[in-house]
């Protein structure tokens, strides 16, 4: 039986960079792994984000899973509370809720320098303290990102992802459009909080970055998803430390497992990721490993951490996955970034990205390492991540 497997990346692709002797940071990194599959398999480029969507890793990821988000997507809160099995009225609105670091109006982190799991749980449990009387609950996620819960709906209101306005005033960006008094009220009510809190004091002596502010966007309800097996005939799972994966994965479906310190950033367990993604290979057909470090070192606008959760990619996952199909030669692997996060703007852009695809009896490689300007280059290209799914899936008749 043929076993698939993807290997992304989250926001690797990029643009080049003066401080790396103008490469992008796939350029510049050493990625033996990915070259190979690049070389001896297939290189081209798919468009991730459909036009009029913004270039969030929510609706890349759901379109490279299969759907297409003009049919599904109704906002990240309500993917990743799906995650938590949060459960929701009719009569209520979800949020993905940020814990940030806001000074002088300024959005100065929008992960509170990547506030720990401990310290952001004892936040989360202070706001629902304080917000106990009111239609308002949060519900903690992984690090700084959290839920946050509204006994309202929201006919109309307009909200921005934090990472796309690091370094910039927060006043035109704080939500706005229907009802958007009531939101700001709780971000400032929030701010009281949070200001009071030990474990912000503890912070600021320690020299950290308090999370000073909550930050709600990306709001909605509850998506209806057909199942992945019911969609593509197969059964699998993702392997992530993001709550947005995995709640994609419970709304189509698929297992998700919590693995054991999985982070997110350039310190996640790779060793623990790969366990669990061969783990769900015993058991079923596919596999979304999905890495968020290349993602996070773009937002900080970091090109040389970039280079190195790119590396410890390679070697840490995909070099493990090209020895798994070694053992298991009817695999068929597909690697690729959700959308770039070019480092020198610390945000997604929309623009199509580099995929390369490799199975042994594959006798026709495109010779070319993998770069955005390679993939180019192949003049191949996917106008939808769903088509380019389909057809990955389709190569198993020839594995």
């Amino acid at each position: 039986m043929t076993k698939y497997i993807i290997c992304l990346g989250d926001g690797m692709a990029d643009h080049r960079i003066a401080s790396l002797n103008h490469k992008t940071p796939l350029e510049y990194a050493n990625c033996p792994a990915i070259d190979f599959i690049a070389k001896h398999g297939e290189l081209g480029m798919v468009h991730t984000v459909p036009q009029g969507f913004s270039p969030g890793s929510d609706v890349a990821n759901m379109g490279i899973l299969g759907y297409n988000p003009a049919d599904y997507y109704t906002g990240r809160g309500p993917i990743e509370a799906a995650s938590l099995k949060v459960v929701c009225s009719e009569n209520e609105t979800i949020f993905r809720c940020n814990l940030v670091t806001i000074e002088k109006d300024i959005m100065v982190d929008f992960t509170s320098e990547h506030i720990s799991n401990d310290e952001s749980f004892a936040l989360i449990s202070e706001l629902n303290e304080a917000f106990k009387h009111k239609a308002v609950r949060f519900v903690p996620g992984v690090g700084y990102r959290h839920i946050m819960v509204v006994g309202e709906l929201f006919k109309d209101l307009s909200s921005t992802a934090p990472h796309d306005i690091t370094g910039q005033a927060i006043k035109d960006y704080i939500p706005k459009g229907d009802k958007q008094e009531l939101v700001s009220e709780l971000m400032a009510e929030a701010r009281l909080v949070l200001a009071k809190s030990v474990v912000n004091k503890k912070r600021i002596e320690a020299g950290k970055r308090p999370a000073s502010d909550i930050w709600p966007w990306s709001q909605g309800k509850y998506p209806r998803l057909p199942a992945f097996k019911e969609t593509y005939g197969l059964t699998g799972g993702i392997v992530t430390a993001v709550d947005l994966l995995k709640g994609l994965a419970v709304l189509t479906g698929l297992e998700a497992p919590n693995v054991s310190g999985a982070t997110g950033f350039l310190d996640t367990d790779y060793k623990a990721k790969i366990k669990a993604s061969f783990d769900i290979l015993e058991r079923h057909d596919f596999c979304y490993i999905h890495i968020e470090a290349p993602d996070e070192c773009g937002h900080m606008g970091r090109p040389d951490l970039k280079v190195q959760a790119i590396e410890d990619f390679d070697k840490q996952v995909v070099a493990p996955v090209l020895e798994y199909q070694k053992q298991n030669p009817d695999t068929v692997v597909l690697v690729l970034p959700d959308h770039p996060t070019p480092c020198d703007i610390r945000t997604h852009t929309h623009e199509p990205v580099p995929y390369c695809i490799y199975y042994p009896a594959n006798k026709q490689g495109s010779g070319l390492v993998y770069t955005e300007e390679s993939a180019r280059q192949t003049k191949r290209e996917f106008e939808t991540p769903w088509a380019l799914l389909s057809y990955f899936l389709s190569l198993g008749a020839t594995a």
